[in-house]
């Protein structure tokens, strides 16, 4: 006979914690346009004790040379012009400042975290680095969605603001001086019958060809315009034409390895498009949004817009001073201690879309501070971009493209 087990104490167990914010990707397509080299010499400039951000730009025309007269000496300047040199416009910019914080009090310490046993026994100092891990990795991914809005408004309108755009005003932007020409309202909207949506995107290409000395490779619908532009008369009689290809939408004709950067940073390929003119351009929708300040979803590829662009103008982008003292030694010691990070490399979170390709840990200045009665920590990431699109009239946008809301 057998004698019974003693019966065990009660465990406990749970569930793994589901935590939502580790599966929501942060996207980066607008910030593959900036800071590659082989795009222009595109620069990624990163400035801890400058203030201000100078750039001189050399703009070009498209002259031939003249024919004159034999046997003479001259010509009349007024009717020939000369070739000239350092013809240039200086461009200073300051600054801006962005700052994150999260507080984690003392009394916060005693509480169990989610996805923490209660009966794991914890130390406070271990719930402490949870928490300051949580709220760096919430910093981060909230400026990378940042400059994702700041690059996006820079290439789509040609400015950026310095404060958030609703208390920022007049003075507060800067202006990378576009062309006007090149924010277009088309005369017939595209969803009406009338419409001449292939006319209106030539016309585009060649404000492009004749501005920005570039034809566009890459075309962006908002996510409400693309399903009239496919479904539009004109564009199925010439997409059904084999004779012309004037549209390859194929699992077949693979995305080319230049555009490898917008695919893997949130945008949908859908085919190539070769207009009545010849321009050919690769097409995407880029559907992904973030919350606003008033918790609104807002899209990062505008509805009711398109946009062409020159994948490959140079777009600069450059990143300010923090604003607070030098870091000491002893500073990032006791960081170090009480939070287990160094704060001089910052770790990525997880779910950042193509993070090697587009975020730099020299983006974000992190560190912490106490309240002056030690029973509570402030942790504060601070960033200073500017979003500079320096050969800017590569790009056209088209705004209202279904028509202005009544």
């Amino acid at each position: 006979m057998q004698t019974p087990n003693t019966v065990d104490a009660y465990s406990r167990y749970m569930v793994e914690m589901f935590d939502e914010r580790d599966i929501i990707g942060v996207s980066t397509v607008w910030q593959s346009f900036f800071g590659k080299p082989a795009h222009g010499n595109s620069k990624s400039i990163f400035s801890e004790s400058s203030l201000i951000a100078d750039i001189d730009v050399i703009r070009a025309n498209e002259r031939i040379a003249a024919l004159i007269h034999r046997g003479t000496n001259s010509r009349d300047l007024n009717t020939m012009k000369n070739t000239a040199t350092q013809q240039y416009s200086s461009f200073s910019r300051r600054y801006p400042l962005a700052e994150e914080l999260g507080d984690i009090s003392a009394h916060q310490l005693n509480m169990r975290l989610a996805g923490e046993n209660p009966y794991e026994a914890r130390t406070r100092i271990d719930r402490l680095r949870t928490l300051s891990r949580e709220h760096h990795a919430e910093h981060i991914r909230r400026y990378v969605r940042l400059f994702e809005v700041l690059a996006g408004m820079s290439l789509l309108g040609g400015q950026m603001p310095a404060l958030n755009v609703n208390i920022a005003g007049v003075d507060d932007w800067y202006d990378f001086r576009r062309n006007a020409a090149h924010i277009i309202t088309p005369a017939i909207p595209w969803n009406l019958p009338a419409a001449d949506i292939l006319g209106d995107i030539d016309a585009g290409c060649r404000l492009m060809r004749e501005n920005g000395k570039v034809q566009p490779n890459v075309i962006f619908f908002g996510q409400n315009v693309f399903p009239v532009f496919i479904n539009n008369l004109t564009v199925q009689t010439l997409a059904d034409n084999r004779r012309y290809e004037l549209i390859e939408v194929s699992t077949n004709n693979p995305v080319p390895p230049a555009f490898n950067d917008l695919v893997a940073g949130g945008a949908i390929p859908r085919g190539q498009l070769r207009t009545p003119e010849g321009f050919r351009m690769w097409m995407f929708t880029y559907v992904d949004i973030y919350t606003d300040d008033n918790g609104d979803a807002q899209h990062y590829m505008p509805l009711n817009s398109c946009f062409l662009a020159f994948y490959g103008a140079r777009c600069d982008r450059m990143f300010g001073p923090p604003e607070r003292l030098p870091i000491t030694s002893m500073e990032n010691a006791w960081y170090q201690d009480m939070f287990g990070m160094n704060m001089l490399a910052p770790m990525m979170p997880a779910g950042i879309k193509n993070q090697t390709g587009t975020v730099s840990p020299n983006m974000f200045y992190c560190d912490a501070y106490k309240a002056t009665d030690g029973k509570k920590v402030t942790i504060r990431t601070q960033s200073a971009p500017i979003f500079a699109t320096t050969q800017t009239d590569a790009f056209v946008t088209f705004v209202y493209c279904l028509g202005r809301e009544s």
